[in-house]
């Protein structure tokens, strides 16, 4: 049952992954009233550590949130294009940041042009840079809607969901992690190879960051802003990606000099292109990441999940995190951060991943 594991969840989202301390200002949002009782219990347990909730549920329209339709349908062009310094003054002055994830109907802006969509990202870019400069964490509830998307009756996926966050071993995970940070950054360039894919990224005097834990509910990976401009060859991903509730399948992506230059999808190939057109920066990739959490083991059509499949690897189109750059070099920067998940185990087909031509990844198991 839900009810007699939220405490553990709460527990890790304030201790673990937000990191909540004594005296902080914790933006702390919801979005389905299905996630009141994890909402209630965080907002609880941050209450108990001496700190000071600043409550958002359903609606945060003038954040850059972009999944409710009411705003997004009905707002004007001058409302798009509103930059809003009260809730910028408002990011700036928190020290934490919670979202409860949740979604009630993943179809929910299928309808809305997406023109307005990229509208509304570029006019609240600003904010969401801002929100990650703070110790932030996204969680998922688990809502009817998303088991629902996921093809899961509601119990198994509730417990699918929970169990990704308060069963995986963290320690565990962190160790694992580091091992394979460390055969990473050891190389200069990563060639993933199937028999549909052949694309080679390069790393060069890059680090990667671990992800154990500290922002994303569930987590796992290990993750990389590449060279912006030293991406070659051609990548076709295994699952669809539901974006804004579009799902866009069968992508396709082809890279010279790290930009994208050639694409196309099997099913809402068009939203694709307005993806890929939203700026400048979204014609070069933010991130490679290697998903590491085995307590994950299959794709749910939920991007949380699906990009920490052990056995997985993603590219983001977009934005790349600064925590990833060397100093003095300017991330990409884009405002979507939209991630595409690819499936090396035998299972999908399998896969290779090599680092400066060494075998380190066959069929989505670790061979170094």
């Amino acid at each position: 049952m839900v009810e007699d594991r939220i405490e553990d969840f709460a527990n890790v989202i304030v201790e673990k992954a937000a990191e909540v301390e004594e005296g902080d200002n914790v933006y702390l949002m919801a979005k389905s009233l299905q996630a009141l009782p994890l909402f209630d219990e965080v907002r609880k347990q941050v209450i108990r550590k001496g700190a000071y909730p600043f409550e958002h549920l359903l609606y945060d329209s003038v954040s850059g949130e972009r999944n409710d339709y009411d705003w997004m349908k009905e707002a004007s062009d001058e409302q798009l294009e509103h930059f809003s310094e009260v809730k910028m003054n408002e990011m700036e002055n928190m020290d934490a940041v919670i979202k409860i994830n949740g979604t009630d109907n993943h179809k929910e802006l299928a309808t809305i042009d997406p023109d307005r969509i990229s509208k509304w990202r570029s006019t609240t870019r600003d904010i969401l840079n801002k929100r990650v400069e703070k110790k932030w964490v996204l969680a998922a509830y688990p809502t009817t809607g998303l088991a629902q998307q996921s093809d899961m009756p509601t119990q198994e996926f509730e417990d699918f969901a929970i169990d990704a966050v308060v069963e995986t071993d963290w320690d565990e995970l962190a160790e694992k992690n580091q091992e394979i940070k460390e055969v990473f950054d050891a190389g200069d360039t990563v060639r993933i190879v199937d028999d549909k894919t052949d694309i080679e990224i390069s790393i060069e005097g890059r680090e990667a960051v671990t992800a154990d834990g500290k922002r994303n509910l569930p987590d796992g990976e290990v993750f990389y802003a590449p060279v912006k401009t030293e991406i070659n060859g051609h990548i076709e991903f295994s699952y669809p990606v539901t974006a804004e509730g579009n799902e866009i399948s069968g992508i396709k992506l082809d890279f010279e000099d790290g930009r994208i230059v050639d694409y196309s999808a099997e099913k809402n190939e068009k939203f694709l292109e307005k993806m890929i057109n939203t700026d400048e920066g979204s014609h070069y990739i933010g991130e490679l990441g290697i998903g590491t959490n085995r307590q994950i083991d299959r794709y749910i059509k939920y991007t949380l999940f699906d990009e920490k499949i052990g056995g997985t690897i993603h590219m983001a189109i977009g934005k790349a995190y600064e925590e990833c750059m060397p100093d003095g070099e300017e991330a990409n920067e884009s405002s979507i951060h939209w991630d595409i998940v690819k499936d090396l185990r035998e299972r999908a087909g399998g896969g290779k991943i090599f680092v400066d031509d060494e075998l380190v990844q066959e069929n989505g198991e670790w061979v170094y």
